[in-house]
């Protein structure tokens, strides 16, 4: 999947025009392109988790939905374990 495909969703830009948002795009890109795991969940929901060494190693969980071919959220995911 390739992220210049891609659309950002009115949630996902609200995440990362917060203030104390920790979420960086390059990461988002990061976790599509070359995430650790992936999972289908449906034909409307992909998810792609990716660590992300410079936030304590924590994952990175982005949903992308491939029929509108938008990004819809991401978020650092506490419960993820490879």
């Amino acid at each position: 999947m390739k992220i210049a495909d891609l659309k950002l969703s009115a949630h996902l830009l609200t995440i990362l025009d917060r203030e104390r948002s920790n979420i960086r795009l390059e990461w988002i890109e990061s976790a599509i392109s070359d995430p650790d795991f992936t999972k289908e969940v449906s034909e409307s929901e992909i998810r792609f988790w990716k660590r992300i060494p410079e936030f304590d190693g924590r994952f990175l969980r982005t949903v992308v939905d491939p029929k509108t071919k938008k990004i819809v959220t991401a978020f650092f995911d506490r419960r993820f374990k490879l």
